[in-house]
């Protein structure tokens, strides 16, 4: 970036630091910091105050913590980024994982019969974390835009892995029905910066409004 040029946060056109708002677009300057921010698909670290994709897979960046929301999200059906499912049904699913070391009893329990009870647990977590990871998958894929803003931002010491405690997002949006109150776990302490009153988008089922996502996925 040449010095005292930013680059809009909506398209990305190089404009002087003195103007109000981008030549190209229209869109609101701010002079951004450096701001490193994990990409919300693929987890990469990404410069995001230099660029709106991630410069590994492509996705959608999340916008800066207190800087205003991206534009609406694009219409469905929408396209993931590569990987993005896999992850998110199988590698990064603890529950899926957890099933999955229940289930390697199976074979013992055959010859040892009370052992068959670990496999059965193991196929429970593992059809219900599939499931969960599906409803997470459709709304982003096919879920209808609405706004939603953040409530409260904080650490959740109720959960860890690997030593680590996640960052827990509590937010609300808006559904034909009223007002729908939901959480997300991340692991990007970044997010920890994003204020209450925050505002986002939100994908979801209107038929089903706990079969929802922040859109772009946060970290």
């Amino acid at each position: 970036m040449k010095h005292g040029k930013t680059a809009c946060e909506w398209c990305l056109t190089e404009c002087d630091n003195d103007h109000l708002q981008c030549k190209k677009c229209g869109g609101p300057i701010t002079v951004l910091e450096p701001w490193v921010l994990q990409c919300g698909w693929c987890s990469s670290s990404n410069r995001r105050d230099l660029t709106t994709n991630c410069n590994s897979c492509g996705g959608e960046l999340p916008h800066i913590p207190g800087t205003p929301r991206l534009p609406e999200p694009p219409v469905a059906p929408r396209f993931l980024a590569p990987g993005y499912e896999n992850r998110i049904r199988y590698w990064k699913n603890p529950s899926f994982l957890v099933g999955a070391i229940f289930c390697i009893f199976l074979f013992p329990g055959l010859c040892v019969w009370p052992m068959l009870i670990f496999p059965l647990i193991g196929l429970f977590i593992l059809r219900w974390s599939i499931k969960k990871s599906n409803h997470k998958l459709n709304a982003l894929k096919s879920g209808v835009p609405t706004r939603g803003i953040i409530l409260d931002v904080f650490i959740d010491m109720n959960q860890h892995i690997n030593n680590r405690n996640p960052v827990r997002i509590d937010y609300e949006f808006d559904t034909p029905d009223g007002n729908y109150t939901d959480y997300v776990n991340v692991w990007d302490e970044t997010n920890l910066r994003r204020p209450a009153g925050e505002h986002l988008w939100i994908v979801f089922n209107p038929k089903n409004p706990a079969e929802n996502n922040i859109w772009p996925p946060l970290s």
